[in-house]
């Protein structure tokens, strides 16, 4: 047989051969040459030729060799499935499972202001032709879909068949999945099952899979708890990118379990994990360089971090950001902007940001719109039965802050926070009491007496 040379395919490419066309894109492909590879699966795509359809729509999706455009990858590689081409096939199950299809609501008018929801009726008619055809992959995904998706499409024994069926054939994320769903169960049989499972994925470089194996580890629940081992499988996840275990590996670092503690490799870790977008690694490490310990304090740093958290919904970085712009402490002094974050942590539970924006508030040190922000806050927490709340909210009321000014209100909010044990009230009333000044006339309860 004679050996084909490279001058050879590019002159049967040039005659018009589809599949010589395919060959050399294939080619030019392989050494990263996207944009010389492009033109080739392009004209075999038009011919017909399926694999090249598919290539053709791995390029518009990936911006291989063209501007990436996600109606033409689509495009391309509908016509490829359709022609029976399995990784097509399974490509668009996996798009639909993220919320890309042309078949439903999502896809391609999908703006992007908001996260798609999964087309899982696409995903799954895709992924039954692609698993018909033997493709181990297409199986990974109906089995998420059978165990995880749904629950008006869920089928659990079905779901863990099509994941053994790709482990078996040796397929990492189906010995993730399988593994996954045998830890659902809960019985020490599949514990041990599942370990081993995870053990093979993450021999095969499969990230999640270390980081499984560390979280089990370190919560005993397939054995005892070993948080030596769970350091070193977080700290493998980690390397591999997971950013998770990044942020794991970073405490474990940071505490000093299960390793040699060192702050700084922990910063390391969890910077990491921050500019990943973790809200609680990016929170770790604007509190480690807020507070005087090991890391010299650097607030600027500090606060930098802090805003990344808060901006991501961290509620405890928000709070901390709020105080540090209210005082001015190593970075300008921003009242407004203080409230703005303290007005988010106490809507989020934070005691001390709420006691924070009624002092605010009571100094009138921020504008009549945050006051009357901290006023209502204040009365849903009062009605709730929070005496802080209800004795703040009597003060509001007496003064006028945040809304009209009404001293028969606020002497029943301060004497309710006062029969809760709020000490502040209980003084506030007594020392009324000693001057001899009674509730205020028309009080609801119609009392003349403190």
């Amino acid at each position: 047989m004679l050996r084909s040379h490279p001058w050879l395919n590019r002159l049967r490419a040039l005659l018009g051969s589809s599949k010589a066309r395919f060959a050399l894109g294939e080619a030019l492909a392989s050494h990263d040459a996207h944009a010389a590879a492009f033109p080739f699966f392009a004209r075999a795509a038009a011919a017909g030729l399926r694999q090249a359809q598919y290539r053709l729509g791995r390029s518009y999706l990936l911006g291989l060799g063209v501007p990436p455009s996600i109606g033409e990858a689509l495009r391309w590689l509908r016509r490829s499935a359709e022609a029976g081409e399995t990784a097509a096939q399974t490509q668009l199950a996996a798009l639909a499972l993220q919320g890309v299809s042309d078949d439903g609501a999502a896809g391609l008018f999908h703006d992007g202001s908001q996260e798609a929801a999964s087309d899982y009726e696409t995903a799954e008619r895709w992924c039954r032709k692609a698993v018909a055809a033997g493709s181990a992959e297409a199986k990974v995904l109906l089995g998420f879909i059978l165990t995880a998706g749904p629950e008006s499409r869920r089928d659990p024994a079905a779901g863990e068949s099509l994941y053994r069926e790709a482990a078996q054939a040796g397929w990492s994320r189906g010995k993730l999945g399988l593994a996954m769903t045998l830890l659902r169960d809960g019985t020490t049989e599949h514990a041990a099952e599942s370990v081993a499972l995870l053990q093979s994925a993450a021999t095969d470089g499969v990230a999640v899979a270390h980081h499984l194996m560390g979280m089990l580890a370190e919560s005993g629940a397939a054995g005892s708890v070993d948080f030596t081992a769970a350091a070193a499988s977080y700290k493998a996840a980690a390397e591999l990118g997971h950013p998770q275990a990044q942020v794991r590996y970073g405490f474990a670092l940071l505490l000093g379990r299960g390793i040699e503690r060192n702050v700084f490799n922990a910063e390391t870790w969890l910077r990491r994990a921050a500019l990943a977008g973790d809200a609680q690694a990016a929170a770790v490490v604007g509190f480690l360089y807020a507070r005087d310990g090991e890391l010299p304090p650097n607030y600027a740093e500090a606060a930098t971090w802090l805003r990344r958290a808060a901006e991501a919904g961290h509620t405890g970085a928000a709070r901390i950001l709020g105080r540090m712009l209210l005082l001015g402490t190593g970075i300008p002094k921003d009242v407004a902007e203080a409230a703005h974050w303290l007005r988010i942590a106490a809507a989020n539970g934070e005691e001390t940001a709420r006691a924070d924006l009624v002092r605010l508030a009571l100094t009138r040190g921020v504008g009549v719109d945050d006051q009357a922000a901290v006023a209502s806050l204040l009365r849903q927490d009062a009605a709730a039965g929070d005496r802080a709340a209800q004795f703040d909210l009597g003060l509001c009321l007496a003064q006028g802050i945040g809304v009209e000014q009404d001293d028969r209100a606020a002497f029943a909010w301060v004497r309710r926070a006062a029969e809760a044990g709020h000490p502040e009230a209980t003084r506030m009333l007594a020392q009324l009491a000693e001057r001899g000044e009674c509730e205020p006339a028309g009080a609801e309860t119609g009392a003349t007496s403190c």
